[in-house]
């Protein structure tokens, strides 16, 4: 049998029978989708992942995705406004340009961008079954930008056979509307889930009120989701992939004189992956061919109209090895950008990867990945991780990993209106020591220190890219925990300290020095359940010749189970009414409730 199909089932089993609290991939179960080629058990991997459950999307109603990573150790969000704007996702003191975001193996990183990232802003959580972010340089996995990390996106399928109708509808502050309907169904041989989600919200001003802008800027968005698999025999499995959204929302152009002037922008976002699984008698295949469009308009921006795609071809096999697996595989992309309707721009980039996991002994397993990559543009990339698991007990975990990786220039710094045609790849070089330990109390506690370091970095300078001399470095400390007490009673925290410097010695912009987070989950009675939560930001840079000052913002909500199909909530954004700025110049919400209802047949 496939090991993909093999380990799939396993998680499904495994995640049917998580608790609601679980956010670490240890506590989640044995297995890990994306640590490595194939899914593998978690206490066989040096990799460090952090993984969101469908548990934890779904509490407290249907917010953006970005603001569940929140409260992870070493990831950090930051937003231009209020839901639409744009929103990013920093990891270990890397922004988005270093994290790419794949969506069911499709990479959904935004070809048009200046500095090619994703934008989180206004992708909600209605249809996502699990998030899980990897970090350290990857390329040898996942290729051009996986610098800092990668994160996955899985949409939501059913854990075991059977059908299911959720729906979804919220209204609060900001006159903010949402719905959503799902249908999951699970048979012996097919798979099939659909979500469909809509909001909409009048929103406040993206600059900030306190500055004196009150011109609300408002969203609205629909999104639907497919995914479906089917087992056309014994050995041949295949299934599709879709992603489809759209939004029209305002931004406030900062920084111009009438920046609280109405700035409209659309954009509308598809994505699509087919893939066949064949299971051979030595050698299993996986072939897929994925799609990702982008199409954003800007009318009152310098850059009018966006439109970028990415195409690629993969193949990808597994076979045993020693007690080990071997995997490796080819991919063809081509990406392409077009601004203001302009002659496309275009890259092609062609690699070979492998990665062989292998057990050393009864209780150390190492995974090797290497990577070769030819660009058609800058040449040829190697890239290459090494991960080593260390069972120094059932209880105690001791991982390591040391990767290098690579950024190729992007389409627009190199053919844009600030382009920079000699552009060359950065590249860098990370390391991680961790170690996880769970108590016979059942509390998790887990310590990770991190060094990354870029070189070549492209920078924006007089009018142009360019490469700018020196390394930029970002290392640190992570610590997280949880317990849950007999009672229904659950504690959880999380602790990042991140010191990160440019090229010139200088703390980078929105990287805060220290984060933590604190939750308190409890079930108040059998159907009466509360969940409080602490995000505290020191030691950011000053941004744009602004002070940057510390804040501490508490979200809390209520959930409360009219049967066992069915609940109703209420989430307090920004309990205390505190006002904070993410990004120099940016508001940020006030106090805002929310109401809403669930129920899934």
């Amino acid at each position: 049998m496939y090991p993909t199909l093999k380990a799939s089932a396993a998680l499904a089993l495994l995640i049917s029978h998580t608790p609601a609290y679980a956010q670490e991939v240890f506590d989640l179960g044995e297995i890990t989708l994306y640590s490595s080629k194939i899914p593998v058990e978690t206490k066989s991997t040096g990799a460090t992942t952090e993984v969101v459950t469908e548990e934890d999307i779904a509490k407290q109603g249907q917010q953006e995705v970005g603001d569940k990573l929140n409260a992870l150790p070493g990831v950090s969000l930051t937003q231009e406004g209020p839901t639409g704007t744009k929103q990013s996702v920093f990891v270990r003191g890397l922004p988005s340009k270093y994290v790419p975001v794949f969506f069911d193996g499709i990479d959904l990183t935004d070809t048009t961008a200046p500095q090619t990232a994703f934008d989180w802003g206004g992708f909600g959580a209605a249809g996502i079954g699990r998030v899980e972010v990897l970090k350290g340089s990857q390329s040898a996995l996942y290729g051009s930008e996986a610098i800092g990390g990668v994160i996955n996106i899985t949409p939501l399928t059913l854990a075991e056979e059977g059908e299911r109708y959720s729906f979804g509808a919220e209204y609060g502050s900001y006159d903010t509307k949402a719905l959503s309907f799902s249908y999951l169904r699970k048979t012996e041989r097919a798979d099939i889930s659909f979500t469909l989600s809509h909001l909409k919200t009048d929103g406040f001003s993206a600059a900030d009120e306190a500055e004196g802008s009150t011109e609300a800027d408002g969203y609205e968005g629909t999104t639907a989701i497919l995914k479906t698999t089917y087992d056309a025999t014994e050995t041949l499995k295949v299934g599709a992939t879709l992603l489809y959204q759209t939004a029209d929302y305002n931004i406030d152009a900062f920084g111009d004189p009438a920046g609280d002037a109405d700035r409209p922008n659309e954009q509308t976002r598809s994505a699509a992956r087919i893939f066949a699984q064949v299971d051979g008698d030595r050698i299993d295949h996986e072939f897929s061919v994925s799609f990702a469009n982008i199409d954003r308009e800007d009318p009152l921006g310098y850059t009018k109209r966006f439109e970028g795609t990415r195409t690629e071809l993969n193949y990808l096999g597994n076979t045993n090895l020693g007690g080990g697996t071997l995997s490796f595989g080819l991919l063809h992309s081509i990406e392409t950008a077009s601004l203001d309707g302009a002659a496309k721009d275009k890259f092609k980039s062609s690699a070979l990867y492998a990665e062989a996991i292998m057990p050393l002994s009864s209780n150390v397993d190492l995974s090797l990945s290497g990577r070769y990559e030819n660009h058609s543009d800058f040449g040829d990339a190697l890239t290459g991780r090494a991960a080593l698991a260390w069972r120094v007990s059932e209880a105690t975990v001791i991982r390591s990993s040391v990767g290098n990786g690579f950024r190729a220039p992007s389409l627009y710094e190199r053919f844009g209106p600030y382009g920079n045609a000699s552009l060359r790849e950065e590249t860098s070089l990370s390391y991680d020591l961790g170690v996880e330990h769970t108590f016979s109390s059942g509390a998790v506690v887990k310590a990770v220190v991190f060094h990354n370091s870029i070189d070549n970095v492209i920078g924006f300078a007089g009018g142009a890219y360019s490469q700018v001399p020196g390394t930029s470095k970002s290392k640190g400390l992570e610590l997280s925990s949880e317990y849950e007490f007999a009672n229904g009673l659950q504690l959880t925290g999380a602790y990042t300290y991140t010191d990160s410097k440019k090229e010139n010695d200088r703390q980078l912009e929105r990287v805060p020095e220290h984060s933590l987070t604190l939750g308190v989950n409890a079930d108040l009675s059998a159907q009466l359940a509360m969940g409080i939560e602490l995000n505290h930001v020191a030691g950011r840079a000053n941004d744009g010749g602004r002070v940057m000052e510390n804040y501490t913002v508490v979200n809390a909500g209520l959930n409360y189970a009219v049967s066992d199909t069915a609940e109703l909530y209420l989430r307090v954004d920004n309990l205390f009414d505190e006002q904070y700025q993410t990004v120099a110049g940016y508001g940020t919400s006030d106090r805002a409730l929310y109401f809403g209802v669930s129920a899934s047949f």
